[in-house]
Formats: C-alpha cells, sequence, structure tokens
C-alpha cells in the first residue's frame, strides 16, 4: 500500500464583508497599512488601483510582504488554528505557516480592498479519499508493520483548499 505526505493550504479571502473580528481587524489594519506602504510606489499620486501601481512599478510587490507585517499579531492569536477550516468532527486544522496577499486595493475607496490568507499545515499523510474526504493523519505514518492503529481525521475537499506539497512513499506490505 502506498501512502502520500501531503501540505494543505487553505486560502482565506477577506474583504469589505469581514464577518468575525478577525477578519475585520485583518481588513482594516491592512488597507491603513496599504495607504501608507504605497505611497512610495505613487509618489505623484497618478494611480488609485493595486493593479495599476503593480503594473507600473514591478517593486510594489514587495508590498505583500510589508503588509503583511500588520497582521502578524491578529494572526498569531489565531494560535496556530485555521479560521473557518474544520475536520468532519469540528475540530480545527492546525497551520505551520501562512503567507498575506494583496488581491485587489484602491487608495480612493476601501470598499475595494481585498486580501488573502493562506495558511499552510504541516506534513500529514493521506491514507486515502473517500467521496469527498481526505483521510488524514497528522505527521509521517510510521513504517512500523507492528503498528496496530493510527489516530486520523477526515477533512472535506472544498473550494480554497489545496494540495500544496505531495510526495509518494511506499508502506510494508
Amino acid at each position: 500500500m502506498e501512502k502520500a505526505l501531503i501540505k494543505l493550504s487553505f486560502r482565506q479571502i477577506i474583504d469589505m464583508h469581514a464577518r468575525t473580528s478577525f477578519e475585520k481587524d485583518v481588513f482594516h489594519e491592512s488597507y491603513n497599512e496599504f495607504l501608507m506602504q504605497v505611497q512610495a510606489y505613487n509618489r505623484d499620486h497618478q494611480f488609485s488601483t493595486w493593479e495599476q501601481v503593480r503594473g507600473a512599478n514591478p517593486k510594489a510587490g514587495s508590498l505583500n510582504y510589508k503588509v503583511g507585517f500588520s497582521i502578524g499579531l491578529f494572526v498569531k492569536e489565531l494560535q496556530q488554528q485555521i479560521p473557518g477550516l474544520t475536520d468532519n468532527l469540528g475540530n480545527p486544522v492546525p497551520f505551520e505557516s501562512h503567507r498575506f496577499e494583496i488581491v485587489a486595493s484602491d487608495i480612493t475607496n476601501k470598499a475595494a480592498h481585498k486580501v488573502a490568507i493562506v495558511y499552510t499545515t504541516a506534513t500529514l499523510t493521506l491514507l486515502g479519499v473517500l467521496g469527498d474526504y481526505m483521510l488524514l493523519t497528522t505527521g509521517e505514518l510510521l513504517s512500523n508493520p507492528d503498528q496496530q492503529e493510527v489516530q486520523t481525521f477526515m477533512l472535506k475537499i472544498q473550494p480554497q483548499l489545496s494540495v500544496s506539497a505531495y510526495a509518494l512513499q511506499g508502506l510494508p506490505q
């Protein structure tokens, strides 16, 4: 039987329709930081949208990284739990790392501001796919033939969830 070692990534979109306090905090703080940081790439105020600024100055792509710093404390408060992603029993799925990105923004219209946070899990072992669910266990499954039982969880395949790393490994038969 073959197993697969995987990492999952989940993309959370945050815009003016933010519902949770975390989403609202990220929306407001990232917009305020964007307004401050974008000035370095738009000195003459000739552009109003993120797309225009990025198109005119490729170095503006670093704003994803710079603006991302402003939400670091909010992400830390998540205690490594991906918001909005739970297993089949309602348990939160932990993440190992995250990446912030500006999807869209406009210096004249806060309602146009949209960001995403991509959360990536630690290594998981994919044991199989059952319908719309992945059967997973945390970490690497030991190749111990005497091992009788492992703790597993099931996660529904859904929009914004992706396998971001994949490696096959054989198990003893």
